[in-house]
């Protein structure tokens, strides 16, 4: 995945944190799925906004997770690459 692709909430999901010390839900309201997400993955949807490339999200992230640039980006791409998969996140597209 290209480190400059921008990314979003799709429209039709929501994700809340249950709480501190407690997991984070993301709800697909279309298919009513919920799924449950460790820190990373919260962290992860919380700093996708539209704006930020997922170049500057890793940097973002990297002052909150005590691991090397190379294993959060990687951990990243895979996040990143699932929640594609599952449509609950997808790429800002410029007209």
């Amino acid at each position: 995945m290209d480190l400059s692709i921008r990314l979003k909430i799709a429209d039709d999901v929501t994700f809340q944190s249950l709480g501190p010390s407690m997991e984070t839900v993301i709800l697909s309201l279309n298919s009513g799925v919920l799924y449950s997400c460790n820190d990373a993955t919260a962290a992860f949807l919380s700093a996708i906004d539209g704006q930020l490339s997922l170049a500057q999200i890793i940097d973002k992230l990297l002052d909150e997770f005590d691991v090397s640039r190379a294993k959060l980006t990687s951990d990243i791409h895979s996040i990143a690459n699932k929640l594609m998969a599952e449509k609950l996140i997808k790429e800002v597209i410029e007209n």
